[in-house]
């Protein structure tokens, strides 16, 4: 663990948008890392299939089974034998399934939203992200833990959370202002994800309209695509579009951030997030599929092994899910988290509604 950096304890929450982990010691072998992960992809693995058959035999979604079945299993996610595997598949296996989806996208999809749409997601980002320190007062929190919270609802959760703690005016409770944001935005995302497919079919909204409103407001990127996939293939690639776009809005969040922060760490070089790796291959392989030139079944073969990893995460998801943590947070963060993320789908609902999205 690095000690030198005080939240290196909690990246075991952060979802893959943001901050990388810390290498692993150099000296270590691929056979020593194979063998400290496996048993713990083969404990999500398992789960996976238990959840598979348990959503064929009662026509229940998979992701929803993988998740519950997590959660109930969390405490194997406690054990340092399975730990590390676990979170490997959260984050590093789910990177890999998002960037296959792209073998399924084309890039037209992202430019048939138009040049308003793109500006109008940017838009809600950015208000979503300011209306964090303003509701905050209103609940009794300060103005670093609402943009901790706003920025945590509005881009990319835990991992949005993470990279604007380290922009932060260093104090003795930044610390657990952080944890606290990252708790509450990743409890909030998880009830998201079980709820809104509900809420959005009571509403009526189609399945691709239901992709927008889940891609635009749950928080981190598995659980969109937990929620999306478990409408339709149609929801599913709709939400991780329009989630894609949140996420590159992180970069040129943190660079104005730096900017107004400038002086709070003197003497410390600042280090931001860019484009993470998984988001390049996944243009990689839109711009391939686009132009034709991933031959006979490579698409296909992506679109399966694609779909196994990420259920395989949403199983990591759940068994990463800890009740007890979710329920320390305090009334105000917890208030903040579910204000902003209902005016977040009061937005999407209400564009989607009226056709301008």
């Amino acid at each position: 663990m690095n000690t030198s950096d005080p939240l290196s304890k909690y990246r075991f929450m952060d979802s893959l948008e943001g901050v990388p982990e810390p290498p692993g010691p150099e000296h270590e072998r691929l056979g020593a890392f194979l063998k400290a992960i496996a048993p713990g992809i083969m404990v999500c693995g398992l789960v996976t299939l238990a959840a598979m058959l348990i959503s064929e035999h009662y026509s229940t979604p998979v992701m929803l089974m993988c998740l519950l079945l997590g959660m109930a299993f969390h405490f194997l996610f406690e054990d340092p034998k399975t730990r590390r595997g676990i979170q490997f598949t959260s984050q590093n296996i789910l990177k890999i399934g998002v960037a296959l989806i792209g073998a399924r996208i084309a890039l037209s999809q992202f430019t048939a939203l138009g040049l308003p749409v793109l500006a109008g997601i940017s838009a809600i980002t950015l208000f979503i992200l300011m209306a964090g320190p303003v509701l905050g007062r209103l609940f009794g929190l300060d103005r670093e833990q609402g943009l901790l919270i706003g920025g945590a609802t509005a881009i990319c959760g835990a991992s949005a959370a993470l990279a604007i703690s380290s922009l932060l005016p260093p104090s003795k409770k930044l610390e657990r202002q952080t944890l606290t944001a990252v708790i509450g935005v990743t409890a909030m995302g998880t009830a998201a994800m079980i709820g809104y497919p509900v809420i959005l079919g009571i509403l009526g909204f189609d399945s691709y309209h239901s992709g927008i409103i889940i891609g635009g407001t749950i928080h981190d990127v598995s659980q969109v695509v937990g929620a999306g996939y478990s409408i339709s293939p149609e929801a599913g690639n709709a939400a991780v579009l329009i989630k894609l776009i949140r996420v590159f809005m992180l970069l040129p969040i943190l660079l104005g951030l730096a900017w107004v922060y400038k002086n709070a760490r003197p003497g410390q070089t600042l280090r931001f997030p860019f484009v993470p790796p998984f988001l390049l291959g996944f243009i990689l392989l839109a711009a391939l599929n686009s132009l034709g030139a991933l031959p006979g079944q490579i698409p296909h073969g992506m679109e399966v092994l694609s779909k196994w990893m990420l259920v395989m995460a949403i199983a990591a998801v759940g068994l990463k899910t800890s009740m007890k943590e979710v329920v320390s947070l305090g009334y105000g963060p917890a208030l903040l988290v579910v204000a902003e993320t209902a005016i977040l789908f009061g937005f999407y609902c209400g564009l989607s509604a009226l056709g301008l999205i």
